[in-house]
């Protein structure tokens, strides 16, 4: 589970969310985010990139938060 964060707008608690894409080359794009349930506002978390190359699958995770 991830740390609460309050909203930099609202101050109210904001929700932990992901988000799953399949790009048009076949590759994977997960995203965790908070967003504030209140004004819509989203800070970034963490983007997965999963790709298939040759025999090999490679995940590169990038962090975002502050």
């Amino acid at each position: 589970m991830k740390n609460e964060l309050l909203c930099p707008k609202c101050n109210i608690k904001m929700d932990f969310i992901a988000e799953a894409e399949n790009s048009s080359d076949g590759n994977k794009i997960v995203r965790y985010f908070y967003r504030c349930p209140a004004c819509g506002t989203r800070v970034n978390d963490e983007i997965i990139n999963i790709k298939k190359e040759n025999d090999s699958i490679i995940i590169k995770i990038s962090q975002q938060l502050f």
